[in-house]
């Protein structure tokens, strides 16, 4: 897909599906931590656990994502080919999206270890970001630096 022999449509519906699998790999896990608990949310516990903590400062790991993937993008010649900035692009979206799902990994663990809700408000924060971060063509467009006629090939 990317290279000698660069299938835009199929670069990006590629990149797309790598968004929807962590999303839903995301959700099945939380199913399961539900499952594990019974079918049941479990209470809010009194205090701040360790792992809680932890949690908390991992989601720095999120905005450092965003920085990082953003000089990326910004490191975007518009001058290169389309198959050059869409790589560049579609390493800094997978790098922004690892160090989201790495959070939320984490506070689903927490939730099945620790029994408490207050890891699943943390994973619901991570989901409402991850899920902000769908590619739409015109996000492609914008932030790879595409001409209109690169944008144009997009087009499913």
């Amino acid at each position: 897909m990317i290279g000698e022999r660069f299938q835009p449509k199929a670069a990006f519906r590629a990149l797309r599906i790598i968004f929807y699998a962590l999303n839903t790999g995301l959700l099945l896990f939380f199913i399961v931590a539900i499952y594990l608990n019974d079918m049941q949310l479990p209470p809010f516990q009194d205090g701040i656990d360790i792992l809680t903590f932890v949690n908390v400062v991992l989601l720095a790991a999120i905005p450092a994502g965003y920085s990082i993937s953003s000089r990326r993008m910004e490191a975007i010649d518009p001058a290169d080919s389309f198959a050059r900035k869409f790589e560049q692009f579609q390493v800094a979206m997978i790098l922004r999206w690892a160090l989201i799902e790495g959070v939320a990994l984490f506070s689903l663990v927490g939730l099945i270890v620790l029994q408490d809700s207050k890891q699943l408000v943390l994973f619901v924060i991570c989901i409402l970001v991850l899920s902000s971060n769908t590619i739409t063509k015109e996000k492609v467009t914008r932030m790879a630096k595409l001409n209109a006629e690169e944008s144009r090939t997009l087009d499913d």
